[in-house]
């Protein structure tokens, strides 16, 4: 079957294409304002494979190379789609084997993926499941402005964690930029920040806050507690009828969520991972992990 199938490099002109096959399998419509910037105007050097039979488009694979705050580079697979019918004939496999071969400096590469995504990634490419990341949310009123005199009695971790970088630059794009969303900006008078949005149920009309970025001393619990408050009482006063994040079990921002009233959320999101450098084998294990809903493409 695959000798009727060609793969390449997608292009401008192929953008019609890619927003039918993503919008033809996903509820969460893109546009084509979407794939221009992601991929045509990205900060990121970017490459967004296709494969085409009879000249349509049949499957996608996004690769971005971004930086770790280890300076690794990381390859991270984004927008993984293959068309219902042509599923289990080896075109993942293939598509993704091209879109990593196009960059051959990446360190390790990764994927925030559903469930069939998951899958495909650790058949087919071999790539490991880290964690499952579900999400922190909240209801507005259960709001706790908590005192963080508990928090400050417990000693301060000098835990190092690895992270997506995030330059001024690459924030001005992300955010600045996205042709979807609209973010705003959480600050403290002592530096620190968060970066919020609200998505609105284009079914219900309901809105939704996310706090999807900040900069923070990771260790800091009460400094911590007092970011994530202000920027859920920021959302709460937007009116939305629910404030979501990310914090991994391990990291301090878990337990300053909880003192604030936030519950853990099930979602069927996969983070995944192939090392490829031994020197970063370390990263193959969810602990030396800090994530934000802002690194999957989603958010």
């Amino acid at each position: 079957m695959l000798e009727t199938v060609d793969f390449r490099p997608g292009m401008k002109q192929d953008i019609p294409q890619f927003v039918s096959l993503m919008n033809s399998q996903y509820s969460r419509k893109k546009g084509e304002t979407y794939f221009l910037w992601q991929y045509f105007n990205s900060y990121y050097p970017a490459v967004l494979m296709c494969a085409t039979a009879n000249d349509k488009i049949i499957g996608m694979f996004g690769l971005q190379k971004k930086k770790l705050n280890n300076r690794a580079n990381v390859g991270q697979a984004l927008d993984i789609l293959v068309a219902p019918e042509w599923r289990g004939k080896g075109i993942f496999k293939e598509l993704g084997g091209k879109a990593i071969h196009y960059f051959q400096d990446v360190d390790l590469l990764c994927v925030f993926a559903n469930l069939g995504g998951k899958k495909a990634s650790e058949k087919s490419l071999g790539w490991k499941t880290l964690d499952k990341i579900n999400s922190m949310w909240i209801h507005p009123e259960d709001i706790k402005n908590v005192s963080g005199s508990t928090l400050e009695s417990v000693p301060k971790l000098e835990k190092t964690f690895c992270r997506f970088e995030y330059s001024p630059e690459i924030r001005n794009w992300r955010y600045n930029q996205h042709p979807d969303y609209k973010y705003y900006t959480i600050s403290q008078t002592s530096g620190e920040f968060a970066v919020t949005k609200i998505f609105t149920d284009p079914d219900t009309s309901q809105s939704f806050g996310d706090i999807v970025d900040f900069e923070c001393d990771l260790n800091d619990k009460v400094i911590l507690k007092e970011l994530f408050l202000r920027a859920s009482l920021h959302l709460r006063e937007r009116g939305v009828v629910a404030v979501t994040t990310w914090a991994l079990p391990h990291t301090p921002l878990r337990e300053v969520l909880e003192s604030i009233g936030f519950t853990e959320l099930q979602k069927e999101r996969y983070f995944c991972v192939k090392v490829l450098n031994p020197q970063y084998e370390y990263l193959s294990n969810i602990s030396s992990w800090h994530l934000v809903e802002a690194d999957a493409e989603i958010y």
